[in-house]
């Protein structure tokens, strides 16, 4: 065997290194691709929070809930002694299609939030081990 042909011989670990890179760029797209889809929801929830959050007290008011709940401040008494039909009275009023709305909006938002936080850190991660 001559130079020649020693230069053209590939490192031992070389295929290894290769696949490694492969394997990893492929992570960082899919990364990149929750990343987006995480970014619009956090986007999206954002829109939706002030809405909703109108929604639901639009739905507080209208069904009276706030002036049953404010008895337990102004009337306890009365509400010790009715505490059953009071409880009915406030779980009869309450806008659930408006609350359960607006906490789910939360949740999207906190955990769109999560992911975006973890996806952010790998990319970033990943930016600084190849850019160096």
């Amino acid at each position: 065997m001559n130079n020649h042909e020693k230069l053209l011989e590939p490192s031992d670990g070389l295929f290894n290194q290769i696949m490694s890179r492969i394997h990893e760029e492929q992570k960082i797209i899919m990364v990149k691709r929750r990343f987006a889809i995480f970014f619009v929801g956090l986007i999206g929830s954002m829109a939706a929070f002030m809405p909703a959050f109108k929604m639901m007290q639009t739905g507080f008011n209208e069904s009276g809930f706030i002036n049953f709940f404010s008895l337990l401040f102004t009337d306890i008494e009365m509400v010790m002694t009715y505490w059953h039909s009071f409880t009915l009275t406030l779980l009869g009023t309450l806008p659930l299609m408006s609350v359960a709305t607006f906490l789910v909006i939360i949740f999207v938002f906190l955990e769109s939030l999560k992911f975006l936080t973890q996806d952010m850190r790998i990319i970033f991660k990943h930016a600084q081990v190849f850019n160096h």
